[in-house]
Parts: C-alpha cells; sequence; structure tokens
C-alpha cells in the first residue's frame, strides 16, 4: 500500500536525552567540563570527535559508540545539576547522577572532517605511510642560474638573485685604472638550495643584515649564522663603503646552523675581470674588504655549506582533499593539513565542486538492533473508523452472516539521532544483525533504510501504511435476542535501538607546496574499524496488531469471542 511520509524535524540546538542508564559501556573518550558541563555542550564534544553517544555524570562528558542496552534505570537517579547554579529535574535536564549517566545523541557528523582527521591522524603517526608517499614527490636538482647586475649596481638598490636561490660568486668587469668603482660587479651565480632540504622560493626566512657601518672600514661582514647572502644593497657612489646591505635568508627547513665553511681568497681573481665563485655545494655568507675603497680590496669571500635539515619543510606538511556530496546532493571540496594538531581543526575547509571524479562515498555495511523496548501496554481497543454491526431480535433463533470490512492504519517511525552532513549508499543486501525481529519485521526494516539517500537528522520520518481487514462472520443469534457484533484491536508498540555502520570508500589526495597531488584508495591507509562511521537511531514500530471479533447483546455485555487474527488479514469462515 502507498505510504505517507511526514518529515519530523527537532531543534538545532537541543538534542534528545535518550534516558538515565545505570552504566556507559565502550566509552572512547573522557574529558572533564566541569561546572560548564551541559548534555548540549557534551553532545557538541561527541560529535566533533565522531562519536555517536554522548553522556553526562557530573562534570564529566563521556563519548561512545555502544549503546547501554538493560541498564536504564527510574529518572529519579539522574538528578545531578549540570551548572551549580541551575536546578535540574530529568535526565534532559540534569547530568547523570552519582552511580547514573544522563545518555543521548549527538546530532549530524561532520564525516568529511572526521574522515579528514583520520587521514591526517595516520600521516602525523604512521612513519612508513608518511616517508613512502614523500619518495613519490619529485624533489627538482638544484639549479644554478646567472643574476645580472650589469645596471643594477650601478645605481641605488638592491641587486639580488631571485627565485629563492642564493648566492655562490661572483663576476667583475676587468680592471681599469680609475674606474674601479662597485658597479664594475656585474653578475652573480646564484643556486638552489641543496634537495635534502627540499627547497622550494616561497620557503625562506630572510632579513636584511646591517652593514652600515661595518663595510665602511677593513674586516668582515657577514650574516647570522646559519643564513646566506641572496642579494646586496648599495647607495650611489664608487667606493666600497656604498655597500650598505646584505639580504640574508636561509631555507626554513635548515637548522639555524652552517655546515663547513671556509675563507674563499680573491685577492687577486677580483682584481681583473672573471668569476670568483665558491666551491660546489658553498654559499656565499660574507665579504672581507680591505682598507681601500676600489673594488679590488673585496679580498675574501665566506663560504658555507648548507646545515642539516630541520624535519620541517612543506613535504611533511601537505594538505589532504576529498570530494564528497553532502546531504543535500551538493558536491564539495574538503581539505586539511595533514600536520593540523588543533583541538577544532583549524585548517579544514569545505568549497563547491562540479567534478565527479575521485568522489569518496558512505557506505551502509551493516545494520544492528542494539535493544527493544515496549512503547505501551497492549489491551484491547475499539478499531478507529468501524461502526458495530447488529443481529436483530426474532422469535426464532438463527443464523446471522455478517462482513465487517474496515481499514486498518500502521504506523512506524524512522528517527536517526546521531546521522551524517553526507549522503549515503544503502544497498539492499546490506546485513542486518536483528535477533529480535522475525521475517515479516526484518523485511519492513530493510524496506525503510534501504529507502533511504541521506542519514541526517532531518531525514527522520514516519511511514502510515492503510491496508483493508474483511473478516466473514457468522453468529448464532438466540430467539427474541438482539446481538451486536465488534472488532477490537491489540496493539503493542516496540521501539528498537539501532545501529548503523558504515564504511567509506573511493579516492583521497594529498597535494603539496610545490602543486604535486597524487590520488590515493582510501582503503590503502584506513583499514577495518579507521573506515568505519556509525550513525544511530531509534525505530518505532508495532510487534504485536491483532483483531479479535466481540459478540455482545445490547446492554453490551459480552456473551462471546473469538476469530483472533493479524490485522488486514482476510478471514472467511469465522464463527465465535
Amino acid at each position: 500500500m502507498p505510504s505517507e511520509l511526514r518529515r519530523l524535524r527537532r531543534s538545532v540546538g537541543s538534542y534528545q536525552v535518550e534516558g538515565c542508564f545505570s552504566s556507559f559501556n565502550g566509552s572512547g573518550f573522557t574529558k572533564q567540563l566541569g561546572d560548564h558541563n551541559s548534555n548540549v555542550r557534551c553532545q557538541d564534544t561527541c560529535r566533533d570527535k565522531g562519536y555517536i553517544l554522548a553522556a553526562t555524570k557530573g562534570g564529566e562528558c563521556h563519548c561512545g559508540n555502544i549503546y547501554p542496552k538493560g541498564s536504564k534505570v527510574d529518572n529519579s537517579q539522574c538528578s545531578s545539576k549540570c551548572r551549580p547554579y541551575t536546578p535540574c529535574h530529568e535526565p534532559q535536564s540534569c547530568c547523570g547522577g552519582p552511580s547514573a549517566y544522563s545518555v543521548s545523541v549527538v546530532g549530524n557528523i561532520d564525516v568529511a572532517k572526521q574522515v579528514l582527521r583520520r587521514l591526517s591522524y595516520e600521516w602525523q603517526t604512521n612513519d612508513d605511510y608518511r616517508n613512502h608517499l614523500k619518495t613519490l614527490v619529485t624533489i627538482p636538482s638544484p639549479q644554478t642560474e646567472q643574476a645580472n647586475w650589469e645596471e643594477s649596481f650601478d645605481r641605488e638598490g638592491w641587486s639580488s638573485c631571485g627565485n629563492g636561490k642564493y648566492m655562490t660568486g661572483l663576476y667583475r668587469h676587468k680592471f681599469k685604472s680609475g674606474d674601479e668603482r662597485i658597479g664594475r660587479i656585474e653578475f652573480a651565480e646564484c643556486r638552489d638550495a641543496p634537495s635534502n632540504l627540499y627547497p622550494i622560493k616561497e620557503d625562506l626566512d630572510c632579513y636584511n643584515h646591517n652593514w652600515w657601518t661595518s663595510f665602511d672600514s677593513a674586516g668582515w661582514s657577514k650574516c647570522n649564522t646559519g643564513y646566506y647572502m641572496t642579494g646586496i644593497y648599495n647607495t650611489n657612489g664608487a667606493e666600497l663603503y656604498h655597500i650598505e646591505e646584505a639580504k640574508c635568508c636561509r631555507p626554513k627547513s635548515q637548522v639555524k646552523l652552517w655546515g663547513k665553511c671556509y675563507t674563499l681568497d680573491v685577492w687577486t681573481s677580483f682584481d681583473r675581470e672573471g668569476w670568483s665563485k665558491c666551491r660546489s655545494g658553498y654559499y656565499m655568507a660574507g665579504l672581507y674588504r680591505n682598507n681601500c675603497e676600489r673594488l679590488g680590496c673585496i679580498e675574501n669571500f665566506f663560504c658555507c655549506e648548507m646545515g642539516a635539515y630541520n624535519g620541517d619543510s612543506w613535504i611533511e606538511r601537505p594538505d589532504l582533499f576529498i570530494k564528497v556530496k553532502d546531504a543535500a546532493g551538493q558536491l564539495k571540496h574538503c581539505s586539511m593539513n595533514a600536520m593540523d594538531m588543533s583541538p577544532s581543526s583549524e585548517t579544514y575547509e569545505c568549497k563547491s565542486a562540479s567534478d565527479l571524479t575521485n568522489m569518496l562515498t558512505l557506505n551502509a555495511l551493516k545494520f544492528i538492533i542494539e535493544d527493544e523496548t515496549p512503547l505501551n501496554v497492549a489491551k484491547p481497543e475499539p478499531v478507529a473508523g468501524f461502526r458495530p454491526v447488529i443481529c436483530s431480535s426474532h422469535t426464532n433463533s438463527y443464523k446471522c452472516s455478517k462482513w465487517l470490512t474496515t481499514s486498518i492504519s500502521t504506523s512506524s517511525s524512522f528517527s536517526i539521532g546521531t546521522g551524517f552532513t553526507l549522503a549515503v549508499k544503502v544497498g539492499a543486501s546490506v546485513e542486518l544483525e536483528a535477533k529480535f525481529f522475525g521475517s515479516g519485521t526484518k523485511t519492513t526494516f530493510s524496506t525503510e533504510i534501504a529507502a533511504s539517500t541521506s542519514f541526517n537528522v532531518e531525514s527522520s520520518r514516519s511511514n502510515t501504511y492503510t491496508t483493508t481487514d474483511r473478516t466473514d462472520v457468522s453468529v448464532q443469534v438466540p430467539a427474541n435476542t438482539e446481538v451486536t457484533i465488534n472488532l477490537l484491536r491489540t496493539v503493542q508498540n516496540l521501539v528498537y535501538k539501532w545501529k548503523a555502520d558504515f564504511q567509506m570508500l573511493g579516492k583521497y589526495s594529498l597535494k603539496w607546496k610545490n602543486e604535486q597531488e597524487f590520488f590515493q584508495d582510501v582503503t590503502t591507509v584506513l583499514t577495518g574499524p579507521k573506515r568505519e562511521i556509525y550513525a544511530f537511531g531509534s525505530w518505532n514500530y508495532p510487534d504485536t496488531d491483532v483483531l479479535r471479533v466481540v459478540i455482545t447483546d445490547k446492554y453490551g455485555n459480552e456473551m462471546r469471542s473469538g476469530c483472533e487474527h493479524n490485522a488486514g488479514e482476510t478471514v472467511t469462515d469465522c464463527e465465535p
């Protein structure tokens, strides 16, 4: 029969407390919130950690994924105030009790954030995984280029290497008596940092070293320890003292120490045209000048190897990306830095996407019925909308035959207490672990969940099914007696607590600062429980729904009854 679907919405800021429980097993995370505790705040805490249940006990907030079946106790045992200044009256407003917990669901989990957190945790803690992926990144060999300073050194300003390179040598024009100005420096040799430091031009730590005084007289002018020259600043003028500053830089991935250093003697080479260079693998870190002011009075270069890798470069901090579809059907590209250790995952963000390739999906693996609880006391009640049938009085006894026809409505409510912000896939073959269910109930529940494309709080729903019940009744009516044929219905609704196990399938990517990006199947790094994310909710469904024919006299006194049958069945031979 067609079903009438009704959406159930719940306040975004308030989530229902399941009740008061004597235990809370399987706690995965505990946080002391003290006098700031509340059920809603604990729910927020657990939701952010990816758990489906929250439990408060005084100032404690516990998070877990296991429903405390069989341990529900009277609400009076949950009487501890959440805040010392606020009275409480029931588990919804109280934070458990001395030996009890207020247990609640947490709302919609941000699945994309949880997946990226798990991937980042693997990057931070799994050395083999991290080191393997780092080997896939192409690190170019250091390149050398010449920076043309033919014009820049003839006027005030900076003459620099650029492109993230460091000075390794200088080229001067030929000696010219009477014209040994500093502007006869024509070129600088510039080289990338060694590959073991993973150099890129954006990752430089630089400062301007003041040589305004030191380079006015004989002596050394050097960068700070661990820094290397990348440029020179001069003012207008021909003399050496017009060299005023050095741009000193280091790769951020290098410790603030030089490697091996030596003094390069340029007493002769810098008096004539040509190159004066540090040895291969060495970089300029300072200059020595003599007392005279002509260009050839630069007598020494201070050359150093670069220091050791400090373990902190861009290659250690890729961004993790996943592409998902949210519960509203919108494509999102979500990211987080792999080294994000902040409690709130500060680098996490999602942007709109349009490309369907390399999607990550959430597939239902198993539904587990955790608990069942009666919602009402089963007792016979009149069938709504049914009008009793009368067999009239006659002087002789006779058989009165009647067709009793009525419409029977059956309702079920599928509620999601902890759901997902993402769309999901629930196949017809999803496993159902339900020892409480009969085959019919199991089929109905499977139909309910198979129709779902989202498992967020807002997709909770109620279904009403209407069937026609027909019962052929034959009653032997005594002489001179009027009888009434009635139908009574006995319904007992049960609430089933279910937990759903979903697994992520698809690809994620790592993207580094140098624009290299690699895609991998998420199962290559997240396996077993690390791939699983849980949803939790309840299903209200009639466990017992029986009709019984009742015969009464005209005064309402029951004469006899019988012909019990399941609602919706057709009965053709009822003779109570």
